[in-house]
């Protein structure tokens, strides 16, 4: 809900910078025709080019009061809107004062009617241009009309352009009054496209069975992280499982419960591997990957052997039926000299995984690479290195 008041302000900020540009120097140019036509600048000088002066000034500070970035939380862009918006309304103020003037003043003569003039056309454009707000804009409709309308119902003479001014004002309102309604359904139907380019986006990249990172999204981590990785020297590695006679599942049971395990499962990855820099996913029908990012071999080990005697020891229920689902996990940590690319990495997991499944399952195993280099180290004895025996000893526990 945060995020679409954010957009939704965001949005607003940006229409009513632009909207705000166009109408500052009209306000300098009318008061300039007025003055002028009104003999204004020789009786008052003082008086008309402070105004003038205070007109260009208020349209120099719309300029310069720049929206802020695109990171802005709400509370920022809606302080932003309130002095914008500030702005404006000390604009129509100042407008409001000279209206009031012109009409107040018999030496403005027909120039006093120009300013009547001036003051409808800036309020219908507020009407339509600034309808993001209505108290805002109203509040400059007000400033603008009220001082001068006022006035001229109170004089006889007058009272004729005020009636004329009330009408056309009741036009004004009830056009601010429409153009806040389209202007908000367009928000609504802005924030409606984003939704869908939002899912449809969320869509392409997570898998819609088990809601992990889809096969798509996998390989676009991956390559990212093998190529970061490869410049940084960050620690990487990969896990890919497979589950155990996961056909057996589905030809005893029917599909309906082998969608389940997958889920099931699915939820025991996001348990296991939920850290920011994990991302675990499904790549093919019971297989899933797991990158993890910044994590050593001995350390992603740990983790999947983990993973792997959790989802022996806890079977799967569906109503009378329990199910002990098990994983042969293969294990490859990244290594410029052995690897070089992440299809290299997913070929040395895989390799794993087939080598866990024929050493009889339920077991995590790591690339033969890895092996061979923990046994260079250990001095070419010919026993298998601790971390591989420790994890391709595991007794298979029987599917149900």
């Amino acid at each position: 809900m945060t995020q679409v008041r954010t957009r939704r302000l965001a949005q607003e900020v940006a229409d009513t910078y632009q909207r705000a540009l166009t109408g500052g120097p009209f306000y300098a140019a009318a008061w300039a025709l007025v003055g002028i036509y009104g003999d204004a600048f020789v009786r008052a000088p003082v008086a008309s080019w402070a105004l003038l002066a205070a007109f260009l000034g208020l349209a120099a500070w719309r300029f310069v009061h720049r929206p802020p970035g695109e990171d802005t939380d709400a509370a920022s862009l809606a302080a932003w809107l309130r002095l914008h918006w500030g702005i404006v309304l000390a604009t129509t103020a100042l407008w409001g004062a000279l209206f009031f003037w012109a009409s107040f003043d018999p030496a403005f003569g027909e120039a006093a009617t120009t300013a009547l003039l001036f003051t409808l056309g800036l309020a219908t454009a507020i009407a339509h241009a600034f309808s993001m707000r209505r108290r805002f804009a109203f509040a400059s409709i007000a400033l603008l009309c009220l001082p001068g309308l006022v006035l001229l119902w109170s004089t006889a003479a007058g009272r004729p352009s005020a009636l004329m001014m009330a009408i056309y004002l009741v036009y004004v309102v009830i056009s601010l009054l429409r153009a806040h309604a389209e202007y908000q359904q367009r928000l609504d139907l802005d924030q409606e496209l984003r939704n869908q380019r939002d899912l449809f986006s969320l869509q392409s990249r997570i898998d819609p069975l088990t809601e992990l990172a889809n096969r798509r999204q996998f390989a676009d981590v991956l390559a990212t992280s093998t190529l970061r990785a490869s410049h940084t020297g960050e620690p990487l590695t990969l896990l890919l499982l497979d589950i155990d006679h996961f056909k057996q599942i589905n030809d005893s049971h029917g599909h309906t419960v082998g969608d389940g395990c997958l889920v099931a499962l699915g939820q025991r990855l996001r348990d296991h591997f939920g850290r920011s820099n994990d991302l675990a996913a499904r790549v093919g029908g019971e297989e899933f990957g797991v990158v993890l990012v910044g994590q050593p071999l001995d350390a992603a080990l740990r983790r999947a052997e983990t993973f792997r005697q959790d989802l022996a020891a806890r079977p799967i229920q569906f109503d009378d039926i329990a199910l002990t689902m098990t994983a042969s996990v293969g294990v490859a940590a990244f290594d410029t000299r052995s690897h070089g690319n992440d299809d290299a990495l997913y070929q040395a997991a895989d390799s794993a995984v087939y080598r866990a499944k024929a050493e009889g399952r339920n077991r995590v195993a790591h690339a033969l690479a890895e092996s061979a280099q923990v046994d260079d180290d250990a001095g070419r004895t010919g026993t298998m290195p601790d971390t591989v025996a420790a994890t391709a000893s595991r007794v298979p526990v029987p599917q149900a």
